[in-house]
């Protein structure tokens, strides 16, 4: 968990540079910014929380006629990772893309190194706000498929009941 607060000192570091005048991101990206920030910091809370997490795993797999639960929690971690990084990368892509003209304009003034600063913190304000809304949206995915899947293995075992 580290790691999600040292991202979100990255992302308040950036935003407290934008607002001064080290800005390394054009101006016009500033609201784009401050909604990237705050959407981080709301999913890292969710992140925190017990947002998605299964509560009454021990009632469904008593119905299912074990206790067992090493099935479905590291799949569920799986899939949350699995958002978390290609939401990182994704985001991340899009960020560094929008803001190539930082590096450019860097480059027109004789300030090449500013400007592939502007164009890294950029692609790591991207990456670290899309892996975070990743990891999000992944516990959510993970969470509903591991109820329709219990639910599914309840449902066969009630129709091989029947059967025999």
């Amino acid at each position: 968990m580290w790691l999600l607060y040292a991202s979100i000192v990255a992302l308040c570091v950036v935003l407290a540079a934008q607002e001064s005048k080290h800005a390394l991101l054009p101006k016009t990206w500033t609201t784009r910014l401050w909604v990237a920030v705050l959407a981080a910091f709301g999913g890292a809370v969710l992140l925190r929380s017990n947002w998605r997490r299964d509560r009454e795993w021990s009632r469904e797999q008593l119905e299912l006629g074990t206790l067992s639960n090493s099935f479905y929690a590291p799949r569920r971690e799986a899939i949350t990772q699995g958002f978390c990084v290609f939401g990182g990368v994704f985001v991340g892509l899009w960020w560094g893309l929008a803001n190539w003209s930082v590096l450019l304009s860097g480059i027109r003034q004789s300030h090449a190194n500013r400007g592939l600063l502007g164009l890294e913190t950029a692609t790591l304000v991207g990456a670290i706000t899309g892996g975070i809304l990743g990891a999000v949206i992944g516990r959510y995915v993970g969470d509903v498929w591991e109820h329709r899947h219990r639910r599914r293995r309840l449902e066969k075992g009630m129709e091989r009941a029947r059967a025999s």
